[in-house]
């Protein structure tokens, strides 16, 4: 192996390593400042599943604000992405500019329903029909986003599928022990919640197993 091939993969590997730890920090920090927004009357009443919603929905605006980075500066976000170059970003630009728009509102969504009214939340500062409208909403757009597929090669329609596989295994495989445990009375409750978290979580999860075995996690 070429010293320029070793130079290569070290220089890889670091940007994946700095895209990670910037990427853990930003996360971290604003997780900690939406917990202290909340109040802990908050989140005590809000309980561990509409937390861990609330941490999926959060996910996924941070995810929407790193791509929205990348597009507006394109040099600065090629060091902070996993993508290849300024370039790449440019020329990806209309069919990253709609995913980022898909996982914003889908974030925004989740996070609403986290914090909804309920019979069980009471204290919950969102009305649940504004909730509700929020994902009549990401249906509606999850629907007609086939008709975005014209945007994406081949390649990307298939990474996409390989995604979706892999997320509704990994979803399968915590749903259906957790569900068949609280059936049986095993002190597993699980509510519709969870559900949501773990479908939503389980999207993310799918696309990072699908990308990590296309060997794309270190570019």
């Amino acid at each position: 192996m070429s010293h320029s091939t070793i130079d290569d993969r070290t220089r890889r590997w670091k940007k994946t390593a700095f895209s990670a730890l910037a990427g853990m920090a930003f996360g971290a920090g604003s997780f900690s400042l939406l917990m202290w927004l909340a109040g802990e009357g908050l989140l005590v009443a809000m309980q561990t599943s509409r937390v861990a919603l609330a941490g999926v929905g959060l996910v996924y605006l941070l995810t929407t604000v790193m791509i929205g980075f990348g597009l507006a500066a394109p040099r600065a976000g090629a060091r902070l992405l996993n993508v290849g170059d300024a370039e790449e970003l440019v020329d990806d630009r209309p069919k990253l500019l709609r995913s980022a728009l898909y996982m914003g509102w889908a974030g925004v969504t989740l996070m609403l329903v986290a914090l909804a009214r309920s019979p069980g939340f009471a204290a919950g500062p969102v009305a649940p029909g504004v909730a509700l409208a929020a994902l009549a909403v990401l249906l509606v757009v999850s629907v007609a986003s086939f008709r975005w597929l014209r945007v994406y090669d081949e390649f990307d329609r298939q990474l996409g599928l390989e995604g979706g596989s892999w997320a509704f295994l990994i979803a399968c495989a915590i749903l259906l022990p957790w569900a068949a445990l609280d059936a049986l009375g095993w002190n597993a409750s699980l509510s519709p919640i969870d559900v949501i978290a773990v479908l939503a979580a389980s999207l993310i999860g799918g696309s990072f197993v699908a990308v990590g075995k296309r060997g794309m996690m270190v570019r």
